[in-house]
């Protein structure tokens, strides 16, 4: 049986990291579907912010990266006429985000009747209230002006809740039958063993993300600073925002002297894991997450996890693989992570151990039951 050729769009890909979620929501994607449909994916030949391309690849040519084939163009090459060639060999075009050039290219196109195929936008947690908050005046213009001119009338949309398909039907004119829900995959886990090592009184600490005030790391480093024991705490993840960063270091810096902290930089993606597997806890106060893949990886990595209410991820405490705590609860916070300092080794390592199962279970589970299926199963 043939496969069904995906065309994505998506601003950056690998090797690109600094993106962080989008790209590893495709990368994901990819690996575990790659086998059913034939992805070609449409992106810049650059990472965010940077003035060259990546090193030894094809610009303006397709590379085999994983399970897809890939089509790298400069900064200004999302031009019409390639975006309308590249349809016309996919089955089913999926755009990632509205508020950038190849989206708007390829509804216009949609709009006019020069794209013949199904065209499926990823809202990716735009048009959440925080993220839309931001340039809130451009994207509410954009999207008037969009849905004056019907170019949203004929698109499905590609939600990861139903609370995502209710905020893309607060500003978008479509129908609810056009909202599929698709929630991000999570990278595939190994089932291979995990064994740490920890001595009762200290903890190590990981965080891993974007530096940019949503994802929250200031308050991470306040909570650190109320916490006894002997905390080692590491700090990874490109800087997004510098007068934020600047913020954290100086809170960083003002740290208690049992608190012993360090900025490592950026991780490669496909070393997250690995690097993860040093650490005993990953603390993300994240003040809003469409999935949150850092966290599944965190788990994949034996790490129990403390987060924030304000990602997807609920029943951890259920299943003995971390805390889900209220931002405004700043006493439970610090309750949990002593809870992991005061910790013994062995229960720590059937905790560890827990987690890891339960990114196993996770990651199978989803890739079973994923609604991209029934996305890339259009017709019209």
């Amino acid at each position: 049986m043939r496969r069904r050729k995906i065309l994505i769009l998506i601003g950056r890909y690998l090797p690109g990291y600094k993106d962080g979620g989008p790209v590893r929501s495709i990368k994901n994607l990819t690996d575990a579907l790659g086998d059913e449909y034939e992805f070609r994916i449409l992106t810049c030949d650059r990472d965010h912010g940077d003035t060259k391309p990546y090193p030894d690849i094809c610009v303006n040519g397709w590379n085999h990266v994983g399970k897809a084939e890939v089509y790298y163009v400069p900064p200004g090459g999302f031009k019409m006429k390639l975006i309308r060639a590249l349809a016309r060999k996919a089955d089913v075009v999926y755009v990632c985000g509205c508020f950038n050039d190849y989206a708007i290219h390829t509804l216009l196109l949609k709009r006019f009747g020069l794209i013949d195929r199904p065209v499926a936008v990823a809202a990716m947690g735009l048009f959440s209230p925080l993220e839309f908050a931001r340039k809130r005046k451009k994207k509410q213009l954009y999207v008037s002006i969009f849905n004056a001119l019907g170019f949203f009338r004929r698109i499905y949309w590609s939600a990861t809740s139903e609370i995502e398909v209710n905020d893309i039907l607060q500003h978008v004119k479509t129908e609810r039958q056009r909202c599929m829900i698709a929630e991000d995959l999570p990278r595939l886990v190994s089932s291979g063993k995990i064994i740490k090592q920890k001595e009762k009184g200290c903890l190590k600490v990981v965080w891993i993300s974007r530096i940019a005030e949503i994802k929250n790391l200031e308050e991470v480093i306040e909570v650190l600073g109320e916490v006894s024991g002997n905390i080692e705490f590491t700090v990874y993840g490109p800087v997004q925002d510098t007068a934020y960063w600047e913020r954290c270091r100086r809170k960083l810096k003002a740290l208690p002297d049992h608190v012993h902290w360090s900025y490592k930089g950026n991780v490669d993606s496909e070393r997250v894991v690995d690097t993860l597997k040093a650490y005993h806890v990953f603390f993300f106060l994240t003040k809003g997450e469409n999935f949150g893949h850092v966290i599944q990886e965190a788990l994949s990595a034996g790490c129990p996890a403390v987060i924030s209410d304000r990602t997807p991820w609920r029943d951890f405490e259920k299943y003995g693989v971390g805390y889900v705590v209220s931002l405004a609860d700043r006493k439970r916070m610090k309750e949990v992570l002593e809870y992991y300092t005061w910790m013994a080794n062995d229960e720590y390592g059937k905790i560890s151990a827990m987690a890891h199962e339960y990114a196993v279970k996770v990651s199978n589970h989803k890739a079973a039951e994923s609604g991209y299926r029934q996305i890339f199963a259009l017709d019209s």
